[in-house]
């Protein structure tokens, strides 16, 4: 007679080392039954491990060992997501996996993947993980940290679809954060510099909202008219440009805190009515050549402008200006670092940004906050003109 699931036996085998098997279930192709063998030194140890595999056949805990290796897993899981990710960052994901993981812990099965495994790829990463033509060195704890969130995640869903117990992800001890690097930013002075320059090039509108919004890219680039209100001095962020595989499109800005309003200063709502003039002429010398897409910055027949070549043309400008090389998004720390010297509210400015936590503004901008808060210090020693009562 067969053995029901989770029936089995103890025997010694000849060697002098007990055998334990016990039936898991039957194959459904064969029909014969499929049974998992246990072996150690005394019977009391195998018949431990055969009562711990029956209460998980007895629970419905078990789960038959996979031979798919992590690498398959890892490519099929993040496909599965691809429609439901941003562009970026489902190409951020990808990286990881090819240049990250895939070499280290990739032909491994997906059951022989073990805590110490990935806490040893983590750390191997932290001190020497950059990868050719990178130069040499480690990664920063945020990629380590998106490497651990790709393995993670991977990992939670195989659990989900019960080809594991259990994620052994979960036990890793993430690196420490790393002293924050000192942000790059231009002073006033070299601000001006740089507009000056920048007025001979066909992107200075964007260029110059960007240094005086402290907008982001692709919300420049999806800026349209109907976002501004000139009368009010108020333009609304309700969307922005970003690439994606099947090319550029407009989309909703990602969080709920990026779609703001931002205030507007007399000089940038000047500027921006007679660059809407102009625009207008030019849409009426092309006609039907000049695709209205109400952009408040376009190329020259009035379709998107790449972010490409709006960052070549911002280092062109840049270079050309003989400036500190910056990051453009680095614009947009320049008009907070600004606005803050120039004594802005932090809360004003965490809406403007569209920081979705005032803390995070802090902490971006602390080297500015901290002189603020030695300022306030110096006014509430003085607010009551106490006298010294020693």
């Amino acid at each position: 007679m067969a053995r029901g699931n989770g029936e089995g036996s103890i025997y010694k085998r000849k060697d002098g080392r007990w055998c334990g098997v016990v039936t898991i279930g039957t194959d459904h192709k064969t029909g014969k039954q499929k049974r998992k063998y246990f072996y150690a030194e005394t019977r009391k140890e195998v018949a431990r491990q055969m009562t711990e595999l029956k209460q998980q056949l007895y629970n419905g805990k078990y789960i038959e060992p996979s031979d798919i290796k992590l690498i398959d897993w890892l490519n099929k899981w993040i496909d599965g997501r691809k429609q439901t990710l941003a562009y970026n960052t489902y190409r951020t994901y990808k990286g990881i996996i090819r240049n990250h993981i895939k070499d280290e812990l990739g032909h491994l099965k997906l059951e022989d993947i073990n805590t110490r495994m990935i806490q040893d790829l983590l750390n191997e990463k932290i001190v020497n993980g950059r990868i050719k033509g990178d130069g040499e060195g480690g990664l920063s704890v945020r990629t380590v940290k998106y490497i651990h969130q790709t393995i993670n995640k991977a990992l939670d869903q195989a659990v989900k679809e019960k080809l594991l117990t259990d994620n052994v992800c979960k036990a890793v001890e993430l690196p420490k954060k790393q002293e924050e690097k000192k942000l790059h930013t231009w002073t006033i002075k070299q601000v001006n510099k740089f507009l000056k320059v920048a007025k001979d090039y066909k992107y200075y509108p964007l260029l110059f909202l960007a240094l005086n919004t402290g907008m982001r890219r692709g919300e420049l680039l999806g800026l349209q008219w109907k976002d501004i209100d000139m009368d009010k001095k108020r333009l609304e962020i309700n969307r922005q440009l970003a690439r994606t595989d099947k090319g550029l499109i407009f989309k909703k800005p990602k969080t709920k805190t990026s779609q703001r309003t931002i205030p507007l200063p007399d000089p940038v709502v000047n500027y921006l009515g007679s660059h809407k003039i102009k625009q207008g002429e030019k849409r009426l010398a092309l006609g039907q050549s000049y695709n209205d897409n109400d952009l408040v910055c376009s190329n020259s027949i009035g379709n998107p402008v790449d972010p490409r070549n709006l960052y070549r043309e911002f280092k062109r400008i840049s270079k050309a200006a003989n400036l500190p090389e910056i990051r453009f998004h680095d614009l947009r720390h320049t008009f907070a670092t600004t606005y803050l010297q120039a004594g802005g509210n932090i809360k004003t400015l965490q809406e403007v940004l569209g920081h979705s936590s005032i803390t995070m503004t802090i902490d971006t901008y602390s080297h500015v906050t901290e002189d603020m808060l030695n300022e306030a210090s110096q006014k509430i020693s003085t607010m009551y003109n106490l006298a010294d009562t020693n």
